[in-house]
């Protein structure tokens, strides 16, 4: 079985963000997706999200794409997740070159079988959280 983990805020579930899910979904058996608490979205962004960590949590579950949604940690960089899950894919988002980047520094450090893998955008002069909000 492959196990995928994917991070990502998921604010206003829309369509690229579920082309992205069933992208996973199509190289992974059972998907996790870690999302990050609310201060830690505005830590990350810049602003708070639109939506509670519950709402964005209960928008990925009942989306049928995902079979675990789990609160990311408070403090970025720390990664624990990755002990508890132990992916064989983590699955990254086209515009989420830095956090590739920091989790490869990670794996330094913290060695892992897991491969990292970018998913391909869709329709992203469309499809981006931060486009639909300024519309």
């Amino acid at each position: 079985m492959i196990t995928g983990l994917l991070f990502g805020t998921f604010d206003e579930l829309h369509e690229g963000h579920r082309v992205m899910l069933r992208e996973a979904r199509t190289l992974a058996d059972h998907l996790t997706v870690v999302l990050p608490p609310d201060d830690a979205v505005a830590t990350m962004k810049g602003h708070a999200p639109v939506q509670s960590w519950t709402v964005r949590a209960e928008g990925l579950r009942s989306s049928g794409l995902v079979e675990i949604v789990i609160e990311g940690d408070r403090e970025m960089g720390t990664y624990t997740v990755l002990n508890n899950i132990r992916p064989n894919i983590i699955f990254v988002g086209y515009d989420q070159q830095d956090l590739a980047k920091d989790l490869e520094r990670y794996f330094q450090t913290h060695p892992t079988t897991a491969t990292i893998r970018t998913l391909s955008p869709y329709q992203p002069e469309r499809y981006k959280s931060s486009i639909l909000r300024n519309v």
